[in-house]
């Protein structure tokens, strides 16, 4: 055999490997992965119980990878705690010495090719004979995986065994033990599984192209270098996958360097234990010793791990509020001037919902320097945004300010002070209400930006003008322009004599086919609710001029909250 078809033979060999593992894994994970979530909750009520269902379930998959990062989503997801996850990942590297056992114990003693033909051909033909959807299609599947991992194995074997007869180990015999280290930590960040990695060394040990210490430094080096993927996994997520991802690379970068502080001192108690002179069963030894030392290391002191964590990827509290976060109840007139700024804040947060439901950019339409019909032509186009989020942030705004006015009312019992906190709970109520009627006509708003008559588009441009001209007169009023305050009072009169009329009017349209009966019934509902959300501004604006939209001498309603 050629050098060039050796290297290509052993090249396709480590390729099946490589996709034996990775299909074995993804069929057993599709067997048992609908149920996984639930029993792992079950199964990790206390950190000897984590720690088992890490072992096994490392062996089961045959991949420390997939349950660490399997954790890492059960974390997420809030179902176990950092430090159960932590004790999984303690076991999934007790687990992962599971393939070095199998292939030491199967893969080196026998002539498997016949063996991974028959289990690719059972595996093959149960699995086109099995139905789609059932479990048995996925177990036949892990079949063929195993089978594809010995096909691969064998070819692997014969490569090395013809290359070793030409290469000469002792050459390397200069080299630092601890460069196979690097080696490991390398090769398994770049093909993302420390099993491969170590089967792959177990391929040169058998074929006498390393020796035995060079062997066990490469496998330190891949315990080590299988943390890349868990790291990788945790990018992006909530801070105790982060956490876990840091438990993982510090446990085995401990226990790694342990290892290799104790290098041989464990080599020679390997060959004192004499299990076996096989240096292929002696490397799975090796490599079950030194992670099962790390666990009995590192097990007490999960509980301090889990603490010392928490001092890493803090996250600075996200405050909905503006204000009144920043002051403290005890000082109640401080408080309250907080309060109503906060107030004034959510006014600009509901504009600004109003506005980009109808499509308008609020700082193009607040500037003031274009007039509506250009503002409705200028701006159709749906814009790419979260309407649910906005409205959620203003939800919790609305719900920060009743709750801080609920203890300002409790801590002052003034008249005068009470009837402030009365006054701005009431308008908070309607600036609650003006929100849920913009929120309740988004989705008829996706729905008619897609109508195709002219009726449907030009009660979609009217809708979208009684918004915007309310908002605009809103903005005014509250900053104290008479003229929009006395014409908000006139807005919300005509949209109300517009909904009274909205009936007989769509029920003629109707008649003459022009506007669908699902279009109808929006018109309807959202005349409604442009007529509530006009309603519930107007009734603030009025609030804050004391009740007197007729009233010259009336302050801004900045101001007045401000007094």
């Amino acid at each position: 055999m050629s050098d060039y078809t050796l290297l290509v033979h052993l090249f396709a060999s480590v390729g099946l490997l490589l996709f034996g593992m990775l299909y074995l894994e993804a069929r057993i994970k599709e067997s048992v992965g609908r149920s996984f979530g639930v029993w792992v909750k079950r199964a990790t009520q206390t950190h000897l119980r984590s720690l088992l269902l890490g072992v096994g379930a490392t062996s089961l998959f045959q991949s420390s990878s997939i349950v660490s990062l399997m954790s890492l989503s059960l974390i997420g997801a809030g179902m176990i705690s950092l430090e159960n996850a932590i004790a999984i990942i303690f076991g999934s590297n007790i687990g992962s010495t599971t393939t070095s056992w199998i292939i030491a114990l199967v893969g080196f003693k026998l002539d498997v090719k016949l063996l991974a033909y028959g289990m690719i051909g059972i595996g093959g033909v149960g699995g086109v004979m099995a139905e789609e959807s059932s479990r048995w299609r996925n177990i036949f599947g892990a079949v063929v995986g195993f089978g594809l991992i010995f096909l691969g194995l064998e070819g692997m074997k014969e490569s090395a065994s013809v290359f070793s007869k030409s290469f000469d180990v002792t050459q390397y015999g200069h080299l630092n033990v601890y460069l196979f280290s690097l080696a490991g930590i390398v090769l398994t960040a770049i093909i993302q599984s420390s099993a491969a990695s170590v089967v792959i060394m177990q391929s040169m040990l058998f074929a006498h192209m390393v020796s035995f210490e060079m062997a066990a430094a490469f496998v330190i080096g891949a315990n080590i270098g299988t943390t890349v993927t868990v790291m990788l996994g945790s990018v992006g997520g909530a801070s105790d996958k982060k956490r876990t991802a840091l438990a993982h690379l510090f446990f085995n970068l401990s226990t790694g360097a342990v290892a290799l502080m104790l290098l041989w001192p464990l080599v020679w108690l390997i060959d004192v234990v004499g299990i076996s002179q096989d240096p292929v069963v002696k490397i799975a030894l090796f490599h079950t010793l030194f992670n099962f030392l790390g666990v009995l290391l590192w097990y007490p002191f999960i509980g301090l791990l889990e603490k010392g964590l928490m001092y890493f990827f803090k996250k600075k509290k996200h405050y909905v509020t503006r204000y009144i976060h920043n002051v403290s109840v005890e000082l109640t007139d401080v408080a309250v001037v907080a309060l109503k700024k906060e107030v004034e804040y959510l006014t600009h947060k509901i504009e600004d919902f109003a506005l980009l439901a109808v499509n308008i950019p609020p700082a193009k339409a607040l500037s003031g320097q274009m007039a509506i019909e250009k503002l409705l032509e200028h701006y159709k186009d749906r814009p790419d945004i979260r309407y649910d989020k906005l409205y959620e942030n203003i939800r919790l705004l609305e719900g920060e300010i009743f709750d801080f006015a609920m203890v300002l009312s409790a801590k002052n019992t003034d008249k005068a002070y009470q009837e402030q906190i009365q006054k701005i709970i009431r308008a908070v109520t309607y600036l609650a209400t003006a929100a849920k009627s913009i929120k309740d006509m988004l989705h008829d708003f996706e729905f008619l930006y897609d109508t195709q008559t002219a009726e449907e588009q030009q009660f979609y441009k009217n809708l979208r003008y009684q918004i915007l001209k309310t908002v605009l007169l809103f903005h005014a009023a509250k900053n104290g322009d008479k003229a929009a305050i006395t014409e908000i009072e006139m807005q919300y009169r005509k949209i109300t004599e517009s909904y009274k009329n909205s009936i007989a009017v769509l029920s003629d349209i109707i008649k003459n086919r022009s506007i669908s009966k699902e279009v109808n019934t929006i018109a309807v509902n959202d005349m409604h609710l442009s007529k509530s959300f006009t309603k519930s501004l107007r009734n603030f604006i009025d609030l804050m001029h004391n009740g007197n939209t007729q009233n010259n001498n009336a302050q801004p309603a900045s101001e007045a909250l401000k007094s």
